[in-house]
């Protein structure tokens, strides 16, 4: 499994034409050893595969208003299609994960065994249904077709935006989108909220590769914010399954008591993230 970039980001005094175009070498290396390599459990490939995915929509995103609409909206189009086709895995493991912490936590021997033939259940269903590895190499050929496209058209390009200016206008969309989710505690304005403060924490390590003390700090907060709104995404998308589509029959009162209890963890969620942007700055 690859780990967070140092090779993924502006290094200093790198011309940004340069940068974008190395950068964009450094996610076809890694995609092409993922589609040639995967091994292990299928949910860690498919990880690191949806990590690559967004580190390409951050570049892309980054280098905006150098290519014309047109461009950057099919490349939308093409890494959406790819991300929708490691969607299942993912929810697969989104679900398994929240099952297995509330078992851990509850005493009741009866709700522990509701919960495990849940995920059981949910095991089966993928099995039968999905082929994570086929997706994996759509999804990576898809990535890779986009790469080589930008690859092609970075070298026309003149006119690069700035590291700082791009960094201003991802800091303002997460600030403008978490005044909107906290003012409304609506689960879709708290995803919004969670991309765009992954988008910020994609631009602050793609534009600092070597962060001072106090930006270190800053990438440190974003990181714990984006966790946290990671966590009740989780909590949503589980609920959405065990009231819409849950593919067992369980006892009513387990399905009620496990939304609940994902409730009361959002409740507390939307108290972390709250006191987390408090103390996220640029300057």
């Amino acid at each position: 499994m690859f780990s967070a970039p140092s090779s993924f980001a502006f290094q200093p005094d790198e011309n940004i034409e340069h940068g974008f175009v190395r950068v964009l070498g450094q996610l076809a290396l890694q995609a092409r050893r993922l589609t040639q390599h995967a091994h292990g459990k299928i949910s860690e490939s498919v990880h690191d595969a949806r990590v690559l995915i967004k580190w390409l929509r951050a570049l892309l995103w980054f280098a905006g208003p150098v290519f014309s609409s047109s461009e950057m909206n099919r490349a939308k189009s093409h890494l959406r299609r790819a991300s929708h086709l490691l969607a299942s895995e993912r929810e697969l493991v989104v679900m398994r994960s929240i099952l297995v912490r509330l078992a851990q936590k509850s005493e009741d021997s009866a709700y522990r065994r509701a919960l495990a033939r849940i995920a059981n259940a949910e095991d089966s269903q993928q099995t039968s249904t999905e082929n994570p590895h086929q997706s994996l190499r759509q999804a990576m050929a898809i990535l890779l077709a986009t790469i080589r496209q930008f690859e092609r058209r970075a070298k026309i390009k003149s006119k690069w935006p700035s590291c700082s200016d791009r960094l201003a206008r991802a800091f303002l969309a997460a600030q403008k989108a978490g005044k909107e989710a906290l003012n409304s505690d609506d689960a879709a304005q708290f995803h919004d909220w969670r991309k765009k403060t992954k988008r910020l924490l994609f631009q602050l390590q793609l534009t600092h590769a070597v962060p001072g003390r106090h930006m270190a700090r800053t990438i440190k907060r974003v990181d714990k914010l984006q966790e946290k709104l990671g966590d009740y995404h989780d909590c949503v998308i589980a609920q959405d399954r065990l009231q819409k589509s849950l593919p067992v029959k369980v006892p009513p009162r387990v399905v009620r008591r496990t939304v609940d209890l994902l409730e009361m963890r959002k409740h507390q969620l939307r108290k972390e993230v709250r006191q987390i942007a408090k103390h996220i700055r640029l300057q």
